[in-house]
């Protein structure tokens, strides 16, 4: 018996990956996405049937030959931080299908995907989609060949330039790309088929090459077998189904009453109490009449509800068991699979955790490029916020991704930022938001607490008060002029120290470079200790010294002069 190939949907966010998908199955789920950003995965199946009825000219000839009963599609997160996820998807499809708008080319994401196609040895096709974008593109056919003969001239130069920029940004990484219909040997090259979601040219020449490759190179490996096998999607708590999971079913098959195994820090079985199936060419999370039934077989896309579901996590594993034994076994094996990805005693960095291991690769992945002390699959523990208590405040941070945190209204975690969320780009874009301001913050502190050094002149003619204390006008020649501050002359004896600096009759705590006012001083007379136009600099004790000689902003030409004046090595 034969599945159908399971084919992913890559690419960079807003290229057109569901409005491709939607003109197929007409459920218009990208209109109800926030921010047109696929935000979990989607599988669609598609039939056969239909697509030999929207592409027959092309697969008429090879009809009979064709063994698989349709294409089931996943509809992947086109956002960078869905890394693992695509991965994921990556890992149990047989083809994918690799967005790319033909006007803007290759982007981070798409550089991405490719990547991960590389790594799997994931067969693809590119879809260059809004062809209808072109300037003067006109949609006669949907067939993209033969609508192509009958564009302008100046409509099929802009799309031949266009179209083979694209081939040089793929050559860029390592792939032949060509259109579709000039490919020799597909083997070889990529294949692109222009397209487009909105008029839906191109539509039956992309699932035209997607059964071909499927019947050409994927046959043998399209035998179900008796392992069922799938992954979570999403859980959700519904009125009148209560407790359910949409799951994609990619080995095998299960049926009402089986036992099944759930990856998660301790796996956990489920046994099926119901299944459900979208009606064919829709997708989980647009149909609302699903069907009842008794079992399904791989590769599907199907709803099921349970004991203990509640429990699973998107993106877990699940795995059909017949025995204890065999379930025992199991255990061991994803027990020393989670304890291998997992992260444990490093001396620094911060702390993350998450309900699978999928979602702790997903968060690795992310947060590449910031030290994690311990990364681990569940709930964070006391351990945790007592491991980061003396640490670093950038790194006083615990990344919650599908798990809670326990200690929410504990004094424990008061002195920890915890960021909690199932859409992980989220936790990691607010993460950064607030490490950046942190450091603003302890920047601010350190200027705060650093001592101000200058060297002022008393300008000649500004005596105010001869002594008790001496007011005389100040010129600050360079630094910053601080109240409170002891000021030295060029011999470096202390003279006195600022009490009071007064600006256009108000006071004021410091006095910039070049700034001058009234300044008073305790302990000085005008015409003994200090006199008109006498040079003064900041004391500075040899602890601020050292302090100063290591802050970034210091003025160190300044602090040597005094260094000099103070006899300090």
């Amino acid at each position: 018996m034969y599945r159908q190939p399971i084919v992913t949907i890559l690419g960079h966010v807003d290229h057109g990956k569901t409005t491709l998908l939607d003109y197929i199955r007409d459920t218009r789920v990208a209109k109800k996405e926030a921010g047109g950003i696929t935000q979990d995965i989607g599988a669609t199946n598609i039939p056969i049937e239909v697509i030999f009825e929207l592409a027959e000219e092309y697969l008429s000839p090879i009809k009979d030959k064709i063994k698989i009963p349709g294409l089931l599609f996943i509809d992947t997160p086109g956002h960078l931080a869905f890394t693992s996820m695509r991965e994921k998807g990556g890992a149990i499809a047989d083809l994918a299908v690799l967005i790319v708008d033909i006007n803007e080319g290759l982007k981070p994401q798409t550089i991405e995907s490719l990547e991960i196609l590389r790594r799997f040895k994931t067969p693809f096709v590119v879809a260059l989609t809004k062809i209808d974008r072109l300037s003067g593109w006109k949609a006669k056919n949907i067939d993209f060949i033969k609508n192509f003969a009958g564009q302008s001239d100046s409509a099929k130069q802009e799309f031949e330039e266009k179209m083979y920029t694209r081939v040089g940004e793929f050559s860029e990484h390592g792939f032949n790309a060509e259109l579709f219909y000039r490919i020799k040997d597909f083997t070889q090259e990529v294949a692109m088929v222009p397209c487009s979601g909105i008029t839906g040219e191109g539509v039956l020449n992309l699932f035209a090459v997607l059964i071909g490759l499927s019947q050409k190179f994927l046959s043998n490996n399209l035998v179900v077998s008796k392992h069922g096998r799938g992954v979570i999607l999403e859980v959700k708590k519904e009125d009148k189904l209560g407790n359910n999971a949409d799951i994609v079913l990619y080995d095998g098959s299960i049926s009402v009453g089986d036992r099944l195994l759930v990856e998660s820090q301790e796996p956990f079985e489920v046994k099926i109490r119901g299944i459900l199936k979208p009606a064919s060419l829709q997708d989980i999370r647009a149909e609302k009449k699903f069907q009842m039934t008794d079992s399904v077989c791989a590769s599907a896309g199907v709803k099921i509800i349970g004991k203990n579901i509640e429990l699973a996590g998107a993106g877990a594993n699940f795995y059909k068991i017949e025995n204890e034994a065999e379930k025992n076994e199991l255990i061991k094996i994803l027990t020393k699979e989670r304890k291998s990805r997992e992260i444990e005693d490093r001396t620094e960095g911060i702390i993350l955790r998450a309900h699978t291991v999928g979602n702790l690769e997903a968060l690795i992945k992310l947060f590449e490029g910031i030290k994690i002390r311990r990364a681990k699959v569940g709930p964070p523990t006391k351990e945790d916020f007592m491991l980061l208590e003396n640490s670093p405040p950038e790194d006083k941070a615990i990344i919650c991704f599908g798990v809670e945190n326990p200690f929410r209204d504990q004094n424990i975690s008061k002195k920890i930022r915890c960021f909690e969320g199932d859409i992980v780009y989220k936790l990691y874009e607010g993460f950064l938001e607030w490490r950046e301001n942190l450091q603003k913050q302890l920047k601010e502190e350190e200027e705060g607490r650093m001592k101000k050094i200058a060297k002022v002149r008393i300008i000649p003619g500004f005596v105010f008060r001869q002594s008790g204390p001496a007011v005389v006008g100040i010129d600050v020649l360079e630094g910053v002029l601080e109240e409170k501050s002891k000021l030295i002359n060029p011999e470096g004896k202390i003279l006195g120290e600022v009490i009071q600096i007064q600006k256009e009759g108000e006071s004021i705590k410091l006095l910039e470079k070049d700034d001058r006012a009234a300044v008073s001083i305790s302990g000085v007379s005008v015409g003994r200790q200090i006199k008109e136009g006498d040079t003064m600099f900041t004391f500075v004790s040899r602890e601020e010294y050292r302090e100063l000689k290591g802050y970034e902003k210091a003025d160190l030409d300044l602090l040597d002069e005094i260094r000099r004046i103070l006899g300090y090595r």
